[in-house]
């Protein structure tokens, strides 16, 4: 074990060094506060004209956006500084799926990047006779499942789950309306914002010098007790 534990020269302190800066960004990354991911304010004449939307938009530099846009089930409607569309009048949320009736967004990471997202927030409004009932799903489980409660006026729905982390593919969520009581009932997303961080992915090599700076340090752990032992006999 001496001898095993002697190897550990400049060479091998150099490369722990090295571990525990890796160590340490890995902590300030996972640590760090929410940024913005991509963010729009939604501010024209009438945004609802386009399929998607992307006047306005500003994301990360390190993601490529859709722009919003919306499901074959609905149809644009004028409307100043909102994307705004009618043909909610699904009654139930199986029948809004089927019928392709939702905004969409998908983002994807670049190259060498992840994102690792936080929350989704909007604020809306729907006319008198638009939809009462909403939903909002991912691509992750191929919109199996609901996140959040979203409404007509808008809310923040919770995106720190595992399942939302570490991504580097492309992802869509959508929002879903229904239950409106005429089909030129109205709902529109008046801004939205998607938060979280996006971080660059890890070489293969940082993996490889972690798992030696974990065995080195392993090999002085146990050298340290067998050392007590013997002091303490």
């Amino acid at each position: 074990m001496a001898g095993l534990t002697a190897k550990i020269g400049k060479k091998e302190k150099t490369k722990m060094k090295k571990l525990l800066l890796i160590l340490a960004a890995m902590a300030a990354v996972s640590g760090a506060q929410a940024q913005v991911i991509w963010t729009n304010p939604i501010t024209a004449t009438n945004p609802s004209l386009d399929n998607p939307f992307t006047t306005g938009q500003t994301f990360n530099t390190n993601v490529t956006v859709s722009g919003i846009g919306r499901g074959t089930g609905i149809t644009g409607n004028a409307g100043g500084d909102r994307y705004n569309a009618g043909g909610w009048n699904n009654a139930d949320l199986a029948a809004t799926i089927v019928d392709n009736a939702y905004f969409t967004f998908t983002l994807q990471a670049n190259t060498g990047f992840e994102i690792d997202f936080n929350t989704f927030a909007y604020t809306g409004q729907a006319s008198g006779t638009g939809p009462t009932g909403f939903a909002f799903r991912s691509s992750v489980d191929s919109f199996a499942a609901n996140l959040g409660a979203p409404t007509a006026t808008g809310v923040s729905i919770d995106l720190s789950a595992a399942s939302f982390q570490n991504l580097t593919g492309p992802i869509e969520f959508r929002l879903y309306g229904f239950g409106a009581s005429s089909a030129a009932g109205t709902f529109s997303v008046n801004d939205f914002t998607f938060s979280g961080n996006v971080a660059v992915v890890p070489e293969p090599s940082t993996y490889a010098l972690l798992g030696l700076g974990l065995g080195a340090l392993w090999v002085l752990r146990r050298q340290r007790s067998h050392k007590e032992a013997a002091q303490n006999s």
